[in-house]
């Protein structure tokens, strides 16, 4: 027996009777909780405030008959906004430019200090680029060892208004002052002692013109006189056109026609030495400008008494034909006075610029 059985009849009576959980009561409770089942429901008004805030959201509530998150559809109720009619237009004022700021100086600096611990950050520290300051190390390495530069050395240089180095200067103790000016002819530096000195001697000559020796030094058959004469040189054969080139350092003694030599160019090598360069089609060389060995000074042609294309070559000592083959002397060096004269100029224009000195 169980204690239901003792129970007061009343109290059996008033028990709520549960209903045992099955398929029928789920079934129940989702129709309860669904959507469906909450639309069935009476719908109850909302306050004027509630719809009021509503149309505020711009969504409807389910009491009015929407769907929760959808847009609400325009009413007759929806309020009118007044147009804004267009403001009046109001000019700016205008802005006052600012006075344009000083242009950095574009002129040539000259940048002086000593070498200290070390060359490169010293001319760092003088105010230098690290493009100049490269540069000036690789002008000065044309002539000295860079790493012999000892720390109480002064350094000297000139920026023109690109700041490109014009000019390289190296004070050092107990030995010569280096001073090099970059000549924009070549682009080259030259050192200003340097041009007031004799060009180094060179021992022999080159041959004139790239071509075979056609006759020789010393008597012979003229091809146009037809008799034996003296051969004061050597023709050597070559194309029309093909360039003449000094045959040794020196200065153009004579440049222009000469009778049967036709166009002639005559170079002094110094100590009465003077080659000669005949039967040119044209002339290169300028007379009194010194010349290089291997510089161009004209070019091959028939000019004058001749049977065709050639150079006649002649080399004279103190007036006297002497073989061009056995030449082999040490001519008198040769100074360049006007390109010395030219250098001296730039390095005293240079030295007027401000210096820059730390």
């Amino acid at each position: 027996m169980t204690s239901q059985s003792h129970a007061h009849p009343l109290r059996r009576s008033l028990a709520h009777a549960w209903p045992t959980p099955g398929w029928k009561s789920a079934g129940t409770l989702a129709l309860l909780c669904s959507t469906v089942a909450w639309a069935s429901f009476p719908r109850v008004a909302a306050s004027a405030d509630d719809e009021r805030q509503w149309q505020a959201l711009g969504i409807a509530p389910l009491s009015s008959g929407g769907v929760t998150g959808m847009a609400m559809a325009p009413t007759d109720a929806a309020e009118p906004i007044d147009y804004a009619p267009k403001r009046a237009f109001v000019p700016a004022e205008p802005v006052k430019a600012e006075p344009p700021t000083a242009a950095a100086p574009t002129g040539p600096i000259r940048i002086r200090g000593r070498a200290g611990d070390g060359l490169y950050w010293a001319l760092r520290t003088a105010g230098a680029s690290p493009q100049a300051a490269a540069e000036y190390l690789s002008a000065l390495a044309t002539e000295i060892d860079v790493g012999e530069v000892g720390p109480s050395d002064s350094f000297d240089l000139v920026l023109g208004a690109n700041r490109e180095l014009l000019y390289a200067g190296l004070d050092r103790v107990g030995q010569a002052r280096l001073q090099l000016v970059k000549w924009p002819a070549s682009g080259k530096w030259i050192d200003a002692a340097d041009a007031e000195r004799p060009a180094p001697a060179h021992s022999g000559m080159i041959m004139p013109v790239a071509g075979h020796i056609t006759s020789y030094f010393g008597y012979r058959y003229h091809p146009i006189l037809h008799f034996s004469r003296f051969h004061a040189g050597i023709d050597i054969g070559a194309a029309w056109g093909s360039p003449i080139v000094a045959a040794a350092d020196g200065q153009v003694a004579r440049a222009g026609w000469a009778g049967g030599y036709g166009r002639q160019v005559q170079i002094a090598h110094g100590g009465g030495v003077v080659s000669s360069y005949n039967h040119m089609s044209e002339i290169v060389a300028a007379p009194g400008s010194y010349v290089r060995a291997g510089q161009v000074i004209g070019y091959v042609g028939s000019s004058g008494l001749s049977t065709g294309p050639h150079v006649h070559f002649e080399v004279r000592q103190n007036g006297n034909p002497v073989n061009p083959l056995g030449v082999r002397f040490a001519s008198t060096p040769v100074v360049d006075t006007r390109l010395a004269a030219a250098v001296k100029a730039r390095l005293n224009a240079l030295l007027n610029v401000g210096t820059r000195k730390i």
